[in-house]
């Protein structure tokens, strides 16, 4: 399963990568700090997994799952 965390908090992403690191099967394949930057990753790395802070400045987590949703991403 690969995975990418986004999340404008640098411990709470932090401590995403340590529980995935825990987690069998589970591949971090990258880290967004903004929504923005959460969908061109995703859109380059194809993750199967993203874990989304849905309080982010700018556009939120709901705004990535929407865009990336209408993309064909989900």
């Amino acid at each position: 399963l690969r995975a990418l965390v986004v999340d404008d908090e640098p411990l709470a992403t932090e401590r995403l990568q340590l529980l995935l690191a825990r987690a069998g099967g589970v591949d971090l394949v990258g880290t967004a700090s903004d929504g923005e930057g959460a969908c061109r990753m995703a859109e380059a790395l194809s993750p199967d997994l993203l874990l989304l802070d849905i309080a982010m400045p700018g556009m939120d987590g709901m705004d990535v799952a929407r865009t990336l949703a209408r993309a064909g991403g989900g």
